[in-house]
């Protein structure tokens, strides 16, 4: 499967670092190297190439990995992508049910996708283009 777009949220990832950096003691976030990441990492993560279903868990792990660095004011977001990353890893093509939480995951994950998108060109300095909706942002 291919999937395209910015910030690729038809694909999908796991739950929420925070709780992980918590735990362990971690630093929560560093917006330095998390913005080193992305622009690292920015192909990757607006134009992933998932031709086969081998390459999703690399690119879970990529979300995952940055997700580590989110600053605390996009940390929640960036979860939300990617958990919206790893539901659509577990789509069953044909399978109704499969589809729709697939869905329902990546209509939750918009919001999250523009605040994501806005934080990285705000702080970051680095466009990640524009963000297909299916509702309007504001």
């Amino acid at each position: 499967m291919r999937i395209s777009g910015p910030i690729s949220f038809a694909a999908a990832a796991t739950v929420v670092t925070a709780v992980g950096a918590c735990a362990s003691g971690t630093p929560a976030g560093n917006a330095e190297q998390f913005c080193a990441e992305i622009a690292t990492h920015q192909t990757a993560l607006t134009s992933p190439d998932l031709a086969t279903s081998d390459q999703i868990e690399p690119l879970l792990q990529l979300y995952r990995d940055i997700g580590e660095l989110a600053p605390l004011s996009i940390e929640k977001e960036w979860d939300q992508l990617t958990l919206n990353i790893e539901t659509a890893s577990t789509v069953v093509p044909g399978d109704a049910a499969s589809e729709q939480t697939v869905i329902a995951e990546a209509l939750r994950s918009e919001n999250s996708a523009v605040a994501v998108a806005s934080w990285v060109l705000d702080r970051c300095e680095i466009d990640l283009g524009p963000v297909a909706t299916v509702a309007p942002q504001g």
